[in-house]
């Protein structure tokens, strides 16, 4: 699993100065303002990023047969944005297929391509997540999660998103960008995930990040792109307590890689109920409060 957030973060990682880091990750030295700007830089792309999640108003799981949803409760799924019809359509689901129809006199739009639409069957190979589709501001899409299937909805018009200014973090500090030794697995190894949902997520781990953190040697199970969940002692005190997000630049091959935990992020199931996050496997449970990046509190 990578939520959207991941197109955004990467770029980052070719922002670090190698040497300059290396030479602070044992003292908390002074960060240098190239260092800042690329930190401010990040922190601008992660907001931009979280706008997706912040307009989330609904995440209902599909049952087998019929699902009307719109306004009126006497669909299956009952969508409390203004300004909706009572019934904005049904999706047909069966173990064969996933169909979507319109309502009469309703007028449906795909988000990308704002073509009309009256009727999609939805193809199983497209998933995890499907086309979205829209009527004015409300959008959905059917996503699929650990075999399950559901229909996740977004508002436009979303309060929350409009005055959401961010979560607090801890302060910068130079001692939290250690330089890990990568080691690759000769295969990627798929391992469940639990998740926020109370379900199993398959991920692909890469390799193993070797460090040194105040004096004590810690690993860290690295997945895909570089993708890596995080535990710490601080959750469910001043963080999250389903852990954080962190991206790294990996090498093809054995080398040095930096990890910066300023840039723990909090993962989007903290800021929208309806979402789905995979929590941190066991190995990425770390023994130690790592105090740095966003906290849970928000500003």
């Amino acid at each position: 699993m990578h939520h959207t957030l991941s197109k955004f973060l990467k770029l980052s990682s070719s922002l670090f100065f190698f040497l300059f880091l290396y030479s602070c990750q044992q003292n908390d030295k002074p960060l240098s303002e190239d260092y800042l700007k690329a930190d401010k830089e990040f922190r601008e792309r992660l907001a931009k990023g979280r706008d997706h999640y912040l307009k989330l108003v609904g995440l209902h799981p599909l049952v087998s047969g019929t699902n009307f949803f719109g306004a009126s409760q006497d669909n299956n799924i009952q969508l409390t944005s203004a300004d909706i019809p009572p019934t904005i359509g049904v999706i047909e689901f069966s173990d064969d297929d996933i169909l979507f129809t319109a309502s009469d006199s309703v007028e449906i739009r795909t988000v990308n391509q704002d073509s009309l639409v009256s009727q999609m069957a939805y193809e199983f190979d497209t998933f995890p997540n499907s086309p979205m589709l829209k009527y004015k501001h409300l959008e959905w899409q059917v996503i699929k999660r650990a075999e399950e299937y559901f229909l996740r909805v977004k508002d436009q018009n979303s309060k929350i998103a409009k005055t959401f200014k961010g979560f607090e973090a801890y302060p910068l500090k130079s001692k939290y960008v250690v330089i890990a030794d990568y080691r690759p697995f000769e295969k990627s190894k798929t391992e469940d995930v639990n998740t926020q949902l109370g379900t199993a997520q398959q991920m692909d781990f890469k390799g193993i990040l070797s460090f040194e953190l105040n004096g004590m040697g810690y690993e860290l199970s690295v997945g895909e792109g570089g993708f890596l969940i995080v535990g710490d002692l601080t959750n469910d005190e001043t963080t999250y307590g389903g852990g954080r997000y962190l991206y790294v630049d990996l090498p093809q091959n054995n080398g040095k890689v930096t990890i910066d935990f300023n840039r723990l992020y909090n993962p989007p199931c903290v800021y929208s109920e309806f979402t789905t996050c995979p929590l941190p496997p066991a190995q990425n449970i770390l023994p130690l409060k790592i105090l740095a990046g966003e906290k849970y509190k928000r500003l």
